[in-house]
């Protein structure tokens, strides 16, 4: 399966890309608080079981960093 990482930074700016694991996901929603020069362990970034386990359930997640920063996960398609 993949999954879909849409970023909407603070200032406006939009970004997304598609990942084949959610490893791959976490990871880059870690270097997106390293790159804002926020702290790692402040920001409430999920593991990659919560987010799994949060997609079982729901049809995506949604976070937020404290620079206002947001982000979105879902499987792609959304609709497969």
């Amino acid at each position: 399966m993949k999954y879909l990482l849409f970023i909407n930074f603070s200032n406006g700016l939009m970004h997304n890309n598609i990942y084949d694991a959610l490893g791959d996901v976490r990871e880059s929603i870690e270097q997106l608080v390293l790159d804002e020069e926020l702290e790692i362990t402040k920001e409430a970034i999920p593991t990659t079981d919560g987010i799994k386990r949060y997609l079982e359930k729901s049809d995506d997640y949604f976070g937020q960093l404290s620079s206002g920063t947001w982000y979105h996960v879902q499987p792609h398609p959304i609709f497969a």
